[in-house]
């Protein structure tokens, strides 16, 4: 009989989500109309629109350099920037490359490259530093650093700087996210410019691994309850042992329906059901094993010496030919074998199986 803890957990866990199904009904959800129009982890289509949108004083959000003040604040971290110039995205160099963001004061000239999943081009931040202290001293010399955002703040790779100059790491999960919160408060009340951050924040958080979703989570309460955290590992280590029985059960049935056919052709067989792994290996001019897997049978045609040894290629050039005449779906693996075939067991039935030990059964061995 079921332990009273573990019935008292279920009923827990049935309560847990009926209150579930409850919340997104009345209207907490994890939907987010960004992530509908562009994967969150796009650089282009998403991060650098969305970031240069809010950046830029004139833009459509009509809070002038609110937003870019706040960045150049805890993004940047510099507290003597001057006066805006210039923000630009995409801004082109001298070789016709782009630096994601540029921002450009009396005092500075950064440039800034994201990387969420993209490899770095050779040379790209030290050409990039290059391009804008060029500018610079065409303008008003002023001091070029080159910021390098990622996910967590990772390094650059060795091939885009080679060591040559300074640059400084900034992440999506620290600065970015601390820019998003706190330009929220600044907008609490305007309600559109509100829900667009906190629908930038959840995509932070999700390529970031931040995001644990609005509707309260079986995991989080797991956590918090140590008695019901190893309750829950018993029935996984319980689930665990039942399906590899129930998955060993299954592999059974499908060998013991290959042995039934080749005992009524009266075959030699060697029957490895008793061991580790459910096969067995029929003898006739050649030998074939058919292993029973989880999803398909496995089968492998060899020498009637035995698997183990090399066979020869000469041989195995005819074979596999006649192989795929027997079915397309034989191929050449590997050297101690002719050839190979994989049968998903939803897409044969027995008289099929029948039929294709018939035609290995009677393959004639003629070099």
């Amino acid at each position: 009989m079921l332990d009273e803890r573990f019935i008292n957990f279920f009923e827990k866990i049935k309560l847990f989500k009926e209150e579930q199904k409850k919340q997104k009904q009345r209207g907490l959800n994890d939907y987010n109309m960004v992530n509908v129009v562009r994967k969150e982890n796009a650089e282009v289509g998403m991060h650098s629109n969305v970031i240069y949108s809010l950046i830029d004083p004139n833009g459509l959000h009509y809070q002038d350099d609110l937003f870019l003040r706040i960045f150049i604040k805890n993004v940047l971290e510099i507290n003597d920037f001057g006066d805006i110039l210039s923000v630009q995205a995409e801004e082109s160099t001298n070789e016709n490359r782009r630096v994601d963001f540029t921002i450009k004061s009396n005092n500075y000239y950064i440039g800034i490259e994201m990387k969420v999943d993209a490899s770095d081009l050779e040379n790209q931040i030290s050409h990039y530093y290059d391009d804008l202290k060029e500018k610079a001293s065409k303008d008003s010399n002023q001091e070029v650093i080159i910021y390098y955002l990622t996910k967590n703040g990772k390094d650059a790779s060795l091939n885009s700087h080679n060591n040559k100059l300074e640059y400084k790491r900034i992440s999506f999960e620290n600065h970015i996210l601390t820019w998003i919160e706190n330009c929220q408060k600044e907008v609490k009340n305007i309600t559109n410019l509100n829900e667009a951050f906190e629908n930038y924040k959840d995509i932070v958080k999700k390529i970031t691994n931040k995001y644990e979703g609005r509707v309260m989570s079986l995991k989080n309460e797991l956590l918090k309850n140590e008695e019901y955290f190893e309750l829950a590992k018993q029935i996984s280590e319980a689930f665990q042992e039942a399906k590899n029985e129930k998955i060993n059960e299954f592999k059974n049935k499908q060998i013991n329906l290959i042995i039934e056919i080749v005992e009524e052709k009266k075959l030699q067989f060697i029957n490895y059901l008793p061991k580790n792994w459910t096969a067995i290996d029929v003898f006739s001019e050649l030998s074939f094993r058919i292993m029973a897997n989880e999803k398909d049978y496995l089968i492998q045609v060899f020498d009637k010496s035995g698997y183990g040894q090399d066979v020869d290629n000469l041989k195995k050039e005819v074979i596999l030919k006649k192989l795929i005449e027997i079915d397309s779906r034989f191929k050449s693996v590997y050297s101690k074998v002719y050839g190979e075939m994989r049968i998903d067991y939803q897409n044969i039935e027995k008289e099929e199986v029948n039929d294709l030990i018939l035609k290995l059964i009677y393959l004639k061995v003629e070099i």
